[in-house]
């Protein structure tokens, strides 16, 4: 099976890493592009919430410091693309906010990518139980193949 486009969602962990050199092996084999995408929460401000002796906190700080990971996220992944993405492989980069599956989803959607390729931790027991797997969320909702390595 050949495919032209695939979406690889980063969180910059290994799983992830291994996900993206795969996607460049599928790539190069037969001529796709990559969109590499990474998924800032949108929780930056419950976290704020979260800090003791905080009642309340400055929106314009929260609104800042949301930039702020998004602007290392795309730092981030243009140094991913180019320590994984060899020259010959066309790549684009997207950093945005929002529910993990849910922004995975509907970019794949809106790029008309044809794979994923993503990453997942492999918990299991509890930890599973009580986080579950975006991999798997991803899974049940993608329009197209999904390749998960871990």
């Amino acid at each position: 099976m050949q495919f032209n486009h695939i979406l690889v969602p980063l969180d910059f962990s290994e799983p992830s890493l291994r996900a993206l050199r795969l996607a460049v092996r599928l790539a190069r084999h037969g001529r796709a592009r990559l969109t590499l995408l990474h998924v800032v929460p949108p929780q930056v401000s419950a976290l704020a919430a979260e800090v003791p002796g905080w009642t309340a906190f400055d929106p314009e700080l929260v609104n800042r410091w949301q930039q702020e990971l998004e602007a290392n996220a795309q730092h981030e992944l243009g140094r991913a693309a180019k320590e994984e993405v060899p020259d010959d492989v066309t790549w684009a980069a997207e950093v945005v906010s929002g529910i993990v599956e849910n922004v995975v989803v509907e970019r794949c959607s809106a790029l008309g990518c044809d794979l994923i390729s993503m990453g997942t931790l492999g918990r299991t027991g509890l930890p599973h139980l009580l986080l579950g797997s975006v991999a798997e969320r991803v899974m049940a909702r993608a329009p197209v193949p999904v390749l998960v390595t871990h």
